[in-house]
């Protein structure tokens, strides 16, 4: 337990040693490799390139579009309370 303990400050603190010793090390990579070139690197990885939640809105949100968004949320947090009071239910 009390090298457990010392991971995650160790981990929040690797990527400030990196940049503090060896900052170029990435401008490094890419020069040494002739087929990479620095705009092929995803500047956000693990992302899909296209917004698949559709456009942002150009203005104020609309009563009418808050009570459908207040309704569905009430939606799901009752269909999540059912299955919470029947896992409560199995466990007894």
């Amino acid at each position: 337990m009390n090298i457990q303990a010392r991971i995650p400050p160790a981990l929040a603190a690797l990527p400030n040693f990196i940049l503090n010793h060896d900052p170029h090390d990435i401008d490094e990579y890419l020069s040494g490799d002739p087929q990479l070139d620095e705009n092929d690197l995803d500047p956000n990885p693990g992302q899909p390139e296209d917004n698949e939640f559709g456009l942002l809105a150009n203005g104020a949100v609309t009563r009418s579009e808050k009570r459908r968004a207040t309704a569905a949320r009430n939606i799901i947090a009752e269909a999540m309370w059912r299955d919470y009071q029947q896992v409560q239910e199995v466990r007894r």
